[in-house]
């Protein structure tokens, strides 16, 4: 029968009608048939008694109103009134109800006006969806039943008045939120149209009122839930093929179709269906009684490529491909030699009207010079901006006319404007920028070119100041204000030219997307990944799935300012988009941090700092040095300011993690003196050592000064001391002494003795040293003769001081090392008076990092007796030491803590200091700390040992104590030393001697 009525064939539907009534369970649907078979044959008379019996036999709305419409095919106005009025208390929101119920009425201006409480509100519920309801409430307008409507459009409100001049205003709560501009309607002059856009903190939570000329509208207030932001979902199932037999392999195939607004759940919804040559097929779901009951599914039978939309917000249907697909097969990829597609660039605009502005300012400025080649749009979507600053510039933009610019209908969020925009042109490649994204120059063709590198790509992301994992010059990102753009896109335009790397995920502030890995993989999925974050994980890692690779076009930076788009909300929403890909994809995260962790974009990463570096002119001069702290660190940085100061190019070589620590990765790592920012000048393992090497020499390198050799493997040193003249710097004893500060087990100076008895030190306490730096039965004796090699083939090897050139000169004999004696560049020292003084303590200073080899021990004896013998005696640790508790359960020791550099003299003195006392045990080379209690103008005691008995002696202000005193001699003579500075404790407890 059905098949019969679809033909036309009415005398067929009606024969077969009646055989069906004959059966209980067919009867219904019999009458059904034989109403519209009847209609359509133009046989009223029948359609009534069928219809009579129709609506006998059940309470259905639809019955109701089939039952009207023969009624008003016969012109039986009142009585189809009746039935309209009837189906509409059945189902208040139902179409077909609506528009005969206007039918119906429209002869009477009177029984109209009577009904416009029940139509109005029916025919604007459908208005949206279906066109005869819209034309119904036109009619009313012009007919002068209303004086103005509305109805609503994705939430946002569309009005239709009755005469030009008027003045529709939209109200909350008594207060005039928005002014609708009137456009004249061009389909009838004597109508005019307007729009409201509700705020986005209004939309879908308060009540609104439309008034026309300071009246309401009808319908008024419309509820809340009306001027809700959609959230169009649909939900495709394909029937399986033995439901449909006989179709052909690659034909048409038959779809379960289901269309719902998850925001509205009882709001009608229309689905187009679009297919490759533009024909559109338009699908509406209406749950049936307001809402109570859902829409049914639809089946539908289409061919390859039928693109579903949702026409009242522009964007897909999400799907996991773009396009309904005849087979689920990975598709073939076409060659890609030559291609290249038109270009869509995305940007939607939402907040933050400053950054959006240079966002589209620098977007322009970059399409000014794209002249050939495939066609370039810029698409500008406005997703319901709160902020009145960025409706203005969008207004803007479409002024000026250099970029298309689409309104959201509502907020529709970050997903959903992008894939509006992605649907919009189905044969071209997009690109989404986001609105705090800063590009430049030929970017564009860099980011096609990377797409067109291979036929398997599918997605390109360029690298950026922040995007987590390509970001450059900081791996972990760095502030847009920090950078030049310009800057950073040409080193990586000209460093980096041509050249892509796979990488696990896009990053979606400026993302390019192949049309046809698009078609494959489908639009972003706006439900689970709606507001942000996560969408564009979600389809590298589905596009990678089916084959296409996710790639980093190197040659591109783009800037960006990070997170602004999404404010404060910015980590609340990675965190949730993280746990939402863990369910999808449980290997996501794990792939992501493998990427980090292997560090594959290290070489391009470097390739860019030497780039950068060699902006700065060349670099000539090399130090060599592992971080250690103290001393040794302060005077490289001040050679390095000193040369730097002379217009001296600086690079720090840092050798790194090649000693003993379990799984730490062996690198050197580069500096280059006032450029902070160049963070990958890192080369891992010794297989990076030859690259190391041709950097240094691209970069200018003439010659090198080395600091230390502690962590530094012999395989460098000795490539470095070939290629290029050096000095050495004594800072220790490393050179000779692998424990370093010449200190035995017993923490005391080991006299130095013969290198037999350091073999057995060594053996028994231990080294500082790599363990393979001390190799075969004489460890020592072996490093002594490789040091010696080196210090020999120095220019100089310069000794702050006559005693650690002696000592050098000492281990060394015969060996041609070239000596020399250069002091420290030294802080003015103050002449100093004694200040007598009768303090209750006298308070004596030790500065620095206190070990054992400072003097850990000799301190806390110190402090020890002190409180044993009630000495009026404190200790003062400008510093800290390797262990504070000790010291401070004495009572006589006070620590500060970490202090900066230029920091200790003023320390000093505002903790009121008398006395100073460098208990190191070793023969220093220098001793920074002794030079700022000097400075501080304080006497300063320490053991008649290396360098500080060599500067006390010159400076003549101190007390030299000799080594191994006992903690008591010492103290006494710490207070002898503060009775010649005219310092005598107010209660004098005298002293004992030891």
């Amino acid at each position: 029968m059905e098949a019969a009525l679809a033909r036309k064939d009415y005398d067929t539907a009606i024969a077969l009608g009646w055989v069906a009534l004959a059966e209980p369970e067919t009867r219904l649907a019999a009458l059904r048939g034989l109403v519209h078979a009847t209609l359509g044959a133009g046989r009223l008379e029948e359609a009534a008694h069928y219809a009579a019996r129709l609506v006998q036999g059940g309470k259905i709305t639809l019955d109701v109103i089939l039952e009207g419409v023969v009624a008003l095919s016969r012109g039986e106005l009142h009585q189809a009134a009746g039935c309209f009025t009837h189906a509409l208390e059945m189902d208040g929101t139902h179409p077909l109800a609506a528009v005969g119920l206007f039918q119906a009425l429209s002869g009477s201006r009177e029984a109209l006006a009577a009904a416009l409480d029940r139509l109005v509100p029916a025919l604007s519920w459908n208005a949206e969806t279906n066109d005869t309801c819209l034309a119904a409430l036109r009619g009313l307008v012009a007919g002068g039943a209303v004086p103005a409507v509305v109805y609503t459009c994705a939430g946002r409100i569309e009005g239709i008045a009755a005469a030009p001049g008027v003045r529709a205003e939209l109200i909350w709560k008594g207060l005039t939120v928005d002014q609708a501009t009137l456009v004249p309607d061009q389909r009838d002059p004597g109508l005019c149209l307007f729009t409201f856009t509700v705020p986005t903190d209004l939309a879908g939570n308060a009540q609104v009122q439309v008034t026309v000329n300071g009246m309401p509208v009808p319908g008024m207030p419309l509820p809340a839930a009306m001027t809700r932001p959609p959230r169009l979902l649909a939900r495709f199932t394909r029937i399986s093929a033995s439901a449909t037999p006989g179709s052909a392999p690659g034909g048409d195939a038959e779809w379960s179709v289901l269309a719902w607004d998850a925001a509205h759940p009882a709001r009608p919804v229309a689905l187009d269906l679009v297919d490759r040559d533009g024909q559109m097929r338009r699908l509406v779901f209406r749950p049936e009684e307001e809402g109570a009951r859902p829409a049914e599914p639809q089946t539908v039978s289409v061919g390859q490529g039928v693109r579903p939309l949702f026409p009242f917000t522009g964007e897909p249907a999400y799907w996991q491909g773009g396009a309904l697909p005849g087979e689920d097969a990975v598709r073939p990829r076409a060659p890609v030699s030559g291609l290249r597609r038109p270009v869509d660039i995305i940007v939607p605009v939402y907040g933050d009207a400053a950054v959006t502005r240079a966002c589209l300012a620098a977007l322009r400025d970059s399409m000014a010079g794209v002249q050939v080649g495939p066609s370039v749009e810029v698409i500008v979507i406005a997703d319901a901006p709160a902020d009145a600053a960025v409706t203005a510039l969008v207004d803007e933009v479409a002024t000026e006319g250099w970029a298309t610019v689409l309104r959201n209908p509502g907020n529709l969020g970050f997903v959903r404007t992008v894939n509006r925009g992605m649907a919009l042109h189905p044969d071209r490649d997009v690109v989404l920028l986001n609105a705090d994204a800063m590009v430049h120059g030929d970017w564009l063709a860099r980011l096609a070119a990377a797409a067109y590198r291979d036929a398997a790509i599918g997605t390109v992301t360029p690298l950026s100041n922040d995007a987590t994992i390509l970001s450059y010059p900081d791996p972990e990102g760095t502030q847009l204000a920090e950078v030049s753009v310009p800057f950073l896109d040409g080193l990586a335009a000209t460093a980096l030219s041509g050249k892509v790397a796979d990488v696990p995920t896009g990053v979606g502030f400026c993302f390019y997307i192949r049309r046809d890995c698009l078609d494959d993989v489908g639009y972003f999925d706006a439900e689970t990944f709606g507001r942000g974050y996560g969408e564009e994980n979600d389809f590298c890692w589905r596009a990678r799935a089916r084959g296409w690779r996710n790639v980093a076009a190197l040659d591109t930076l783009v800037g960006h300012v990070g997170g602004s788009s999404f404010g404060g909300e910015k980590a609340d929403r990675i965190a949730a988009a993280l746990a939402l890909l863990d369910q999808r994809h449980p290997d996501y995260q794990a792939a992501v941090h493998a990427f980090i962790a292997a560090n594959p974009l290290l070489p391009a990463r470097r390739a860019l700092d030497v780039a950068w570096a060699r902006t700065l002119g060349p670099q000539t001069c090399l130090l060599l040095c592992p971080v250690l702290g103290g001393g040794t660190d302060r005077f490289v940085d001040g050679q390095v300011a000193s040369l730097m100061a002379q217009g001296i190019g600086v690079v720090v070589l840092r050798p790194e993690g090649w000693g003993d620590e379990a799984g730490e990765m062996p690198r050197v790592r580069l500096e280059i003196a006032g450029a902070p920012r160049l963070q990958s000048l890192v080369y891992e393992g010794l297989a990076a050592l030859p690259d190391l090497l041709r950097n240094l020499q691209t970069l200018g390198v003439g010659r090198m000064v080395v600091h230390h050799v502690k962590g530094v493997p012999a395989v460098l040193l000795a490539m470095l001391a070939g290629r290029w003249a050096y000095d050495v710097h004594i800072h220790d004893y490393v050179w000779y002494c692998p424990r370093i500060n010449l200190v035995d087990g017993s923490d005391r100076y080991c006299g130095e003795p013969a290198v037999a008895v350091c073999e057995a030190c060594v053996r028994d306490n231990g080294h500082f040293l790599r363990s393979g730096d001390l190799a075969g039965n004489l460890p020592v004796a072996t490093w002594r003769r490789s040091m010696a090699a080196l210090l020999a083939g120095a220019q100089r090897v310069i000794c702050p001081t006559q005693d650690t050139a002696r000592r050098l000169a000492a281990q060394f004999p015969g060996s041609g090392i070239r000596l020399a004696v250069q002091p420290h560049p030294d802080r003015e020292i103050p002449a100093v008076a004694p200040r007598p003084a009768r303090p209750s303590m006298v308070r004596v200073a030790v500065v620095g990092a206190i070990g054992d080899a400072k003097g850990h021990g000799v301190l806390l004896a110190c402090a020890r007796d002190a409180r044993a013998r009630a000495l009026p005696l404190e200790f003062l640790l400008v510093g800290y030491s390797r262990d504070n508790t000790p010291l401070l359960e004495t009572g006589r020791v006070r620590v500060t803590g970490v202090y900066a550099a230029d920091e200790a003299v003023d320390l000093v003195r505002a903790y009121q200091a008398h006395l100073g006392f460098l208990p190191s045990v070793w023969p220093e080379t220098w001793s920074y700390t002794l030079t700022e209690m000097l400075a501080a103008g304080l006497a300063v005691a320490a053991f008649d040992l290396g360098a500080q008995a060599e500067r006390l002696r010159m400076h003549g202000r101190g007390m030299l104590l000799p080594l191994g005193m006992t903690a008591p001699r010492i103290n006494d003579a710490l207070l002898e030393l503060a009775r010649r500075q005219g310092i005598v404790p107010s209660a004098d407890a005298g002293t004992a001697s030891a």
